[in-house]
């Protein structure tokens, strides 16, 4: 009887203590148990999984893209799920409530887009799972690539607006997606969600490049018309003053002409006149290249013009408030 009873207290004991340790063990998993019911449920289209299986996620980063029911969206339901109403500003993605919604933009001039902003959005959702810990220990690493003098001017772009807690999260997702040369520490941290990091930085450089050739086209034409502009003043300037005194030689070579015994030889009218007769020609020589000058740069107002447009269109193109135009 006796034993009996200390079988039954043994397994009782062993029950409680396997109780405990599968409580423990859920508990420190919890958010792991969490996607992987909510990606069980989830209900992602074939276009975005799609971009998933584009972007390359591991198998965990897949887990959490589909555990946020992650999804491609139109204009109008974009807007009011990520409250992006200002024609300002452009908004890609943004991950809210624990969702993931990507402004599905189709442009072929913008390609990798979409798959960048995927891999941005995901990494909000990963920093929104990691401990406070874990926050910390990232965020030095984090803040030493933001203060690299060959990263920081492009990574403050655009961070003043958020706070403190913010601007980690954010740098944490454009680290990640905007920067191929990593810590180790970042580079191991980031292979947890992405099977090749590298490749989501090509999505960014890709759908950005031409934003930055457009801007350093319009700067560089910029430069070009300024300079062109001064010295097209110049030239008119010198071509008025020199057409002016050249009048004034003239008028007073014809009243000579007219003037009995003005020219006491046939000869010395002859010289006088040809020499005004040279400076004449290089007059309109001064004409022609200046007006060779303005037609230049009025072909570069046309084409800086025409950068323009296509900068602002672009801008349009990501931006889900502006009306789309298409790009010629």
């Amino acid at each position: 009887m006796v034993e009996k009873t200390t079988k039954f207290k043994s397994t009782t004991i062993l029950i409680i203590v396997v109780s405990v340790l599968v409580g423990v063990c859920a508990w420190f998993n919890r958010i792991l148990i969490s996607d992987a019911l909510a990606s069980f449920f989830s209900k992602i289209t074939p276009e975005t999984s799609k971009v998933a299986e584009d972007v390359g996620f591991t198998n965990y980063g897949r887990l959490v893209f589909s555990a946020t029911n992650a999804n491609l969206e139109n204009r109008d339901n974009f807007n009011e799920r990520c409250k992006s109403h200002d024609q300002d500003i452009s908004v890609l993605g943004c991950y809210t409530n624990g969702h993931i919604y990507i402004y599905d933009i189709k442009n072929d001039d913008l390609k990798g887009i979409v798959e960048s902003t995927a891999a941005h959005e995901l990494l909000h959702a990963i920093w929104d799972r990691l401990d406070a810990s874990e926050k910390n220990r990232l965020s030095k690493y984090l803040l030493d690539v933001y203060n690299d003098d060959k990263y920081h001017e492009m990574l403050a772009e655009g961070l003043e607006n958020y706070n403190e807690a913010e601007r980690i999260d954010e740098l944490h997702s454009r680290i990640g997606t905007e920067i191929a040369e990593l810590p180790e520490e970042l580079e191991k941290h980031y292979a947890r969600y992405f099977t090749n990091q590298d490749l989501i930085v090509d999505f960014y450089n890709s759908y950005i490049e031409p934003f930055k050739e457009l801007a350093e086209e319009i700067e560089k034409l910029s430069a070009e018309l300024e300079k062109m502009d001064t010295e097209i003043e110049a030239r008119t300037k010198t071509y008025y003053e020199n057409a002016h005194n050249l009048a004034a030689q003239i008028e007073e070579f014809n009243n000579c002409a007219g003037t009995a015994g003005c020219f006491i030889s046939q000869s010395i009218f002859q010289a006088r006149r040809n020499v005004l007769q040279s400076a004449q020609n290089a007059l309109n020589e001064e004409f022609n290249v200046a007006n060779e000058l303005v037609e230049k740069y009025n072909s570069l107002v046309t084409e800086y013009n025409e950068n323009v447009i296509r900068g602002d269109a672009l801008e349009k193109a990501i931006n889900s408030n502006s009306e789309m135009e298409t790009i010629k």
